[in-house]
């Protein structure tokens, strides 16, 4: 892999990388500081921030508009952003309301489940070739899926709903990750994500007007921490990640952010007192393996 760092040198790159996943690792607790605030308020509001912190970025460091984002380039690939968009606009709401529903243990090891969807999907949408890894992830991260979801249908209902989110959240995460692979050559990552963080943001702002929910009128501590989602783990911590992958093998990034759901879980424990119980551990072991068979593809 091109502009991989040698073994002797990979120690710095690994200390970032383990910064970026303590910093991702936050979102969910932000998420539950902003209290009362709709699901896809908060949703908004961090890709509002986010947008606008990479665009300036981006204008930044061209000095001027970025030229993939002109002229027949644009045009051509111009529908793969906007469904980008949509995917990535989806996903923040749905993972962020299943954040608010069910635990945070239930919410990050559900929603990792999107490489599975990702080695599932790539051979139709991409012509990836692929083997036994896809259907021997799949079942294995279907059973960790059941035993979750299966004993919050028996003994907390309300939480199957957010467990549900969950996935779903998976399932839409891993169509963005899709169209970037393919319109990848098209575009540098900063006009990308520019256009694209800017897109799920209007049609966050469609969604709410549709709803009748509004963009204002909440507390400024809500604003603060919606910020912070912006801030942290989207600019520092999914920065450092893009980073760290330019200098490390991408299954060493790929498994180092699999500690999020580790790392959040414990956070959640120590904040807010929330413990996973039954079957919550063998089905997080089924589902983490099913990713690990994945990714190692």
């Amino acid at each position: 892999m091109e502009g991989v760092q040698p073994q002797g040198k990979e120690k710095p790159v690994v200390l970032v990388l383990v910064l970026a996943v303590l910093a991702i690792s936050w979102a969910s607790i932000f998420v539950r500081w902003c209290g009362a605030v709709p699901a896809s308020v908060i949703a908004f509001y961090r890709l509002f921030w986010s947008g606008f912190l990479m665009g300036a970025w981006a204008l930044r460091s061209a000095r001027g508009w970025p030229p993939e984002l002109e002229g027949t380039g644009l045009i051509r690939h111009g529908g793969w952003l906007l469904v980008s968009g949509l995917m990535l606009a989806l996903h923040f709401a749905s993972w962020i309301a299943a954040v608010q529903t069910t635990t945070i243990a239930h919410a990050l090891v559900l929603g990792s489940t999107h490489p599975v969807f990702t080695l599932l999907i790539a051979p139709h949408f991409l012509k990836e070739s692929s083997r036994w890894q896809p259907r021997v992830a799949a079942v294995l991260t279907l059973a960790g899926v059941v035993l979750i979801s299966g004993q919050d249908f028996f003994r907390a209902p309300p939480r199957l709903a957010g467990d549900l989110l969950a996935v779903v959240s998976a399932l839409f995460v891993s169509i963005y990750v899709q169209i970037a692979r393919r319109v990848r050559h098209q575009f540098s990552l900063r006009p990308y994500l520019f256009v694209v963080y800017g897109t799920a943001a209007l049609v966050l702002v469609v969604v709410n007007l549709g709803t009748g929910t509004p963009l204002v009128g909440y507390p400024p501590q809500a604003h603060f921490w919606m910020l912070m989602l912006a801030l942290i783990p989207t600019g520092v911590g999914h920065s450092l990640i893009n980073w760290a992958a330019r200098h490390l093998e991408a299954h060493k990034v790929n498994f180092a952010i699999l500690g999020e759901p580790v790392i959040a879980s414990l956070l959640a424990y120590w904040l807010f007192a929330e413990q996973p119980a039954g079957w919550f551990f063998p089905g997080a072991a089924l589902i983490l393996g099913g990713i690990a068979l994945a990714l190692s593809r």
